[in-house]
């Protein structure tokens, strides 16, 4: 039987590394560009349509993922493979989860804008809570990118002191790739605030 990840193994590193960037990925994080309610109305209803098309992506990536883990998984006898076919199942079925989320529940502005909608507020009062909120939104992404450059980086120094120390050269070109993702991540949320 052929050893069909290390033939690919190349392939595996690009999708990991892909998987890493998109857990890294902010981009379908809902914008919040307005504090007026009528304006707010209107980029809800735009944000449920790229919810809905991101959900879907979810679904079918992860639906490929899954059926490439099941069908790999029963191609090889050998156990280190089939590990890594079960983390491609696992990947799969949550990408499936989460997908379906982001499609029927979307962010928590979605939350707040039912709330606002069905309630008796009027439409300054609406406005003046949203203004709240933004403020309020916005300390807490800064505070939140401050803590994932720093544990990005803590996890890119681990892993690429832990490469150091490793004699296996294998185990050490995986460490560094790893460590240096971490970095990148690292870097991304500094610059990002």
């Amino acid at each position: 039987m052929c050893n069909w990840v290390g033939k690919f193994k190349a392939f595996f590193m690009l999708i990991v590394f892909l998987l890493a960037q998109q857990s890294f990925a902010n981009e379908n994080e809902f914008q919040f560009t307005t504090s007026n309610w009528e304006d707010f109305s209107k980029e809800i209803e735009m944000q449920k349509e790229i919810d809905r098309k991101n959900g879907m992506s979810y679904l079918i990536s992860g639906s490929l993922a899954l059926v490439g883990g099941i069908l790999g998984g029963n191609m090889t006898d050998d156990p280190a493979e089939k590990g890594i076919y079960t983390v491609f199942q696992t990947i799969g079925v949550a990408s499936i989860g989460y997908g379906i989320s982001v499609w029927q529940i979307g962010g928590e502005e979605r939350s707040l804008y039912q709330t606002l909608q069905y309630s008796k507020l009027g439409s300054e009062q609406k406005s003046q809570l949203l203004r709240a909120y933004n403020f309020q939104r916005k300390e807490r992404e800064r505070k939140d990118h401050i803590i994932r450059a720093i544990t990005h980086g803590l996890i890119a120094g681990l892993n690429i002191y832990s490469a150091t120390q490793q004699k296996q050269d294998g185990l050490k070109n995986s460490l560094y790739f790893v460590g240096g993702v971490n970095l990148l991540a690292s870097i991304s949320f500094t610059f990002d605030f």
